[in-house]
């Protein structure tokens, strides 16, 4: 090691923040996310706030899951279209949804039947935490399959280089989404707009992704004519 080596070229940094930016908005609003949830919960009583964090950690402690899988699926993704092997692309951005979808269907259902009774894990007796846990914990249940496309987009953007849609994808969730409808939807629905809040924010997150794998996806099949 010498620090003669080290690359006196701007561009190479560039590259590092561009590339690492996604993932420094995915943890960095994460946490400005929780706090903001944790704000307006607070406004009805201290039994909403600790349902709400109960449901946040359960919810990322599954979604972790996913995270992994992507991240497994990223040096395939990267290899092979740096390599122009297209048909491995597809193959991959396929496997990886469909498992995701799979594993998280399965512990949404699972989620939606038995929330009370995770919930009582955590504050077993309290029924005003329960009731409220239990309504946001099968909400997010409900729409926590999406996170398969949400979580694949992201990780496919970032590692091929597409930073500005990775990091788009990546705030969305729980930045350009989350944050206004955090401000708005309690002021509206009450308790019923903070556990609302997150599931409705996921939705326009995977909306939100849909055009960008469409135009994706039409640019590889161009990629793929040219070169045959």
């Amino acid at each position: 090691l010498s620090v003669k080596r080290v690359s006196k070229k701007p561009i190479i940094y560039w590259d590092i923040l561009r590339t690492g930016f996604p993932s420094f908005c995915r943890q960095g609003l994460a946490s400005i996310a929780t706090v903001s949830l944790n704000v307006a919960a607070s406004g009805f009583g201290d039994p909403a706030v600790a349902a709400m964090s109960i449901v946040g950690r359960i919810f990322l402690f599954i979604l972790s899951v996913m995270i992994g899988l992507g991240q497994g699926f990223q040096p395939v993704v990267g290899y092979n279209y740096g390599a122009k092997k297209f048909d491995r692309v597809r193959a991959a951005c396929r496997f990886t949804f469909l498992l995701g979808f799979a594993l998280l269907a399965v512990s949404a259902l699972a989620g939606f039947l038995f929330a009370p009774q995770i919930i009582s894990l955590f504050r077993k007796g309290d029924a005003e935490v329960i009731a409220i846990g239990s309504y946001a914990c099968r909400a997010q249940c409900l729409v926590l399959p999406l996170h398969a496309l949400i979580v694949t987009s992201s990780m496919l953007f970032q590692v091929i280089g597409k930073s500005s849609q990775a990091t788009i994808v990546s705030a969305a969730r729980q930045g350009i989404f989350f944050l206004p409808l955090i401000a708005i939807l309690p002021s509206l629905w009450g308790i019923t707009g903070v556990q609302l809040t997150q599931p409705i924010s996921d939705v326009f997150s995977c909306l939100l992704c849909i055009p960008f794998l469409v135009q994706f996806f039409r640019n590889l099949k161009e990629n793929d004519t040219e070169m045959q």
